[in-house]
C-alpha cells in the first residue's frame, strides 16, 4: 500500500492540529496501515507546502478543511493535481461539510469529502472497498455518490491520546484537548448547535490524559469542549484533580457558561493559583431581544456576580459579538460597558460570521445581511447597523487590543475614563477616532508609540488634572520594564544618593547588576495606599517585568518608600 498523509495547514506556528493527531492514532490502533502528518501555517509558502508534500509521491492526502485555512487548502490541491496525478485528494472538516457536491463540482481535482466524526470514516474509507464506507461523498463512474451517514463513536475512550511525548514536551505550542465532543445549546450562529448531543470521555480517561500533560513540561493546553462546565460532578472532580497535581508553570483554558456557577463551585476557584485556569466566556450581548434570537440567555446579574467573583485569580477572556440580530451600534455600546465592569483581563470584540449549516445563514434575507462572500464570511452591514458603524467597530476593536487587551495601561486608561467617561465604550470610541484620523491604524507601531498616542489623545481633547494623568501613565510605563529611554513627556527625577545607598542592600552580585535590573522614580501620589504624597518607588525588574514583592500590606507590586 502506498503512503498516505493527513495534512493540517494551522493559522500560527504556536497552534496544533487536533484532528490530524486523532486520525492518525485512531487508524493506526484498529488497522496494519501507517499514515502521516504534514502541518504547517497559513503564514508559510505555498510552492514550499506543495514541494514537501509532492516530494513524498503520497498515494492518498488528506486534508483538514476549516474557515481559516479553507483558501489555502484549495490552491494547494489544484497545484498538487498538477504534479500527482493518481494521488486520491480528500477533505473533512466543517468547511466542507454542509455542500460536498457543489465543491466537488467546482473543484474536479478532489476525489472525496469526509462528512462529520473522521476517525471510523477514515479507517473504513482505507481498509475497506469503497462501496462499504459511509460518511464519505466520492466520485465513482463520473459521478458523486454517496452511502449514508456514519454513525457517531459513543465510547469516546476507544479513540488513543493524540499527542506523542516528543509533542507534548514542546513548549513552544499550544496543546489542543477535548474531554466531550458536541453541544447542548443552540446558538444560531454557532457551528457546535449542529450537534446537539453531548458525548464524554471517561473522567479517568480524562485524568490520565491530563497528567500527561502536567508530567511532560507542557505550557498551555486548551480545551476545546464547547462548553466545559456542563456536568458539575464531572468537570469539578477533573479540576480537584488538576488542583491536586498543580505545577506552576501551565495554564489550562476552558470555554465556560459562567451563569450557571453555584456557590460551591465559585469558592471552589477562589482555592486555584492564579495562572493555572483561564477562562473563555461568551457573553456575545446583553440586548435581550437580541439574546432572544440568538437563542443564547444570559442570566446577567447572576453572570457579572460570578465574574467578578472569580476574576482575582482566574484569567478571564469575555466574548462579544458585533452584527447580530437586533443589535445596533449603541445597543453594542451598552454590551460592551457590561463586559468591561466585570474587570475581566481581556474583552474579545468579534465579529458574527455566517457560517454554512448555521441557523443564521436564514437571517440572511430577512435581516438584509451583507457579508463576505469568502472565509471568514464576516458580516458587512445588516438592517441594524451599517458598513460604516462595522468599520468603526473594527478600529475599537484594534484600540482596546492596545490599550486594555495588553494589561500594559492599568492606571492611565482607568484614569482617564473614571474621570471623564462616563461609558468605557465611548472613550475606547474616542481613540479609535483619534487614531484613524491620525493614521495609525496604517502603520507599524511601537511600544511607546502607544503611550505617546494616549498622551497626545489626553491633550487634545484638552482633559483638566493632567499632572495626575502623566504620574499614572508613568507607572504604566515604568512597569513594562527598565525603560530603554524616557519619552519627553516623562518627567524624571532621581534621589541618586538614596537609590545607590538602597541598592547597596539589597541581594544584587554587584552594583552594575542592580542598576541594570532596577529603576526609582518619584511619584507625587501614592499608588500603592491610594493617597496623594510624594513617594520614592523602586522597581525591580526579572525578565523585564517589574517583580512582585512581600510587604506587610500585601499590596506591593513594587518596592516603595518615603
Amino acid at each position: 500500500m502506498g503512503k498516505n498523509i493527513l495534512v493540517g495547514i494551522n493559522s500560527k506556528y504556536v497552534h496544533t492540529n487536533l484532528a490530524v493527531r486523532y486520525l492518525k492514532r485512531f487508524v493506526e490502533a484498529y488497522s496494519d496501515i501507517e499514515i502521516d502528518i504534514y502541518e504547517s501555517n497559513i503564514n508559510n509558502n505555498l510552492m514550499k507546502i506543495v514541494r514537501d508534500i509532492g516530494e513524498q509521491e503520497p498515494e492518498k492526502i488528506f486534508f483538514s478543511t476549516y474557515i481559516w485555512n479553507k483558501e489555502i487548502v484549495f490552491k494547494i490541491t489544484k497545484e498538487i493535481r498538477k504534479i500527482l496525478k493518481n494521488t486520491k485528494i480528500i477533505l473533512g472538516g466543517p468547511e466542507v461539510s454542509f455542500n460536498p457536491h457543489e465543491i466537488m463540482n467546482e473543484n474536479p481535482e478532489i476525489d472525496g469529502i469526509i462528512i462529520g466524526e473522521g476517525e471510523k470514516i477514515l479507517l473504513n474509507y482505507l481498509t475497506k472497498n469503497i462501496e462499504e464506507v459511509k460518511g464519505i461523498y466520492f466520485k465513482k463512474d463520473g459521478e458523486i455518490k454517496f452511502n449514508g451517514y456514519e454513525s457517531l463513536i459513543e465510547d469516546l475512550d476507544i479513540i488513543p491520546f493524540p499527542y506523542t511525548d516528543e509533542e507534548l514536551s514542546d513548549i513552544h505550542k499550544i496543546m489542543y484537548y477535548e474531554s466531550s465532543r458536541g453541544c447542548p445549546f443552540s446558538c444560531s450562529y454557532c457551528m457546535s448547535s449542529i450537534d446537539k448531543s453531548v458525548r464524554y470521555f471517561s473522567v479517568e480517561r480524562a485524568k490520565k490524559d491530563l497528567k500527561r500533560f502536567i508530567d511532560a513540561g507542557t505550557k498551555l493546553v486548551k480545551f476545546v469542549d464547547r462548553t466545559f462546565n456542563l456536568k458539575k460532578e464531572r468537570y469539578l472532580e477533573i479540576w480537584k484533580f488538576l488542583l491536586e497535581n498543580y505545577r506552576e508553570d501551565i495554564t489550562f483554558h476552558f470555554e465556560i457558561n459562567a451563569n450557571i456557577f453555584d456557590d460551591e463551585i465559585l469558592e471552589f476557584l477562589k482555592k486555584v493559583p492564579r495562572k493555572f485556569f483561564q477562562f473563555e466566556i461568551g457573553v456575545q450581548t446583553i440586548n435581550p431581544e437580541t439574546m432572544k434570537n440568538i437563542k443564547r440567555n444570559n442570566i446577567l446579574d447572576k453572570l457579572s456576580h460570578n465574574v467578578k467573583y472569580i476574576n482575582k485569580n482566574i484569567h478571564l477572556h469575555l466574548d462579544l459579538i458585533a452584527g447580530l440580530p437586533y443589535e445596533d451600534y449603541e445597543s453594542f455600546g451598552k454590551s460592551f460597558d457590561y463586559v468591561y465592569d466585570t474587570g475581566c483581563e481581556m474583552i474579545q470584540l468579534g465579529f458574527l460570521k455566517i457560517l454554512k449549516g448555521t441557523e443564521m445563514v436564514n437571517n440572511v434575507e430577512k435581516f438584509k445581511y451583507e457579508y463576505l462572500d469568502f472565509p471568514p464570511y464576516e458580516v458587512l452591514s445588516n438592517e441594524f447597523i451599517s458598513y460604516k458603524e462595522i468599520c468603526r467597530l473594527k478600529d475599537i476593536e484594534e484600540t482596546v487590543d492596545w490599550y486594555y487587551n495588553s494589561n500594559k495601561f492599568r492606571y492611565s486608561v482607568k484614569f482617564i475614563i473614571d474621570n471623564f467617561y462616563k461609558s468605557p465604550f465611548k472613550f475606547f470610541e474616542a481613540v479609535g477616532d483619534y487614531c484613524k484620523e491620525k493614521g495609525y491604524f496604517d502603520i507599524g507601531n511601537k511600544e511607546t508609540a502607544l503611550f505617546n498616542y494616549l498622551v497626545e489623545f489626553y491633550k487634545m481633547k484638552g482633559f483638566e488634572r493632567e499632572k495626575e494623568f502623566l504620574e499614572n501613565i508613568k507607572i504604566d510605563y515604568l512597569l513594562l520594564g527598565k525603560p530603554g529611554f524616557y519619552p519627553e513627556w516623562l518627567e524624571s527625577y532621581k534621589d541618586k544618593e538614596k537609590y545607590k545607598n538602597i541598592l547597596e542592600k539589597m541581594n544584587f552580585r554587584t552594583l552594575r547588576e542592580a542598576y541594570k535590573n532596577t529603576e526609582i522614580e518619584r511619584f507625587n501620589y501614592n499608588f500603592i495606599d491610594g493617597k496623594e504624597e510624594e513617594k520614592d518607588i523602586l522597581f525591580i525588574y526579572e525578565k523585564g517585568e517589574p517583580k512582585r514583592q512581600d510587604c506587610s500590606s500585601g499590596k506591593c507590586i513594587v518596592c516603595h518608600f518615603r
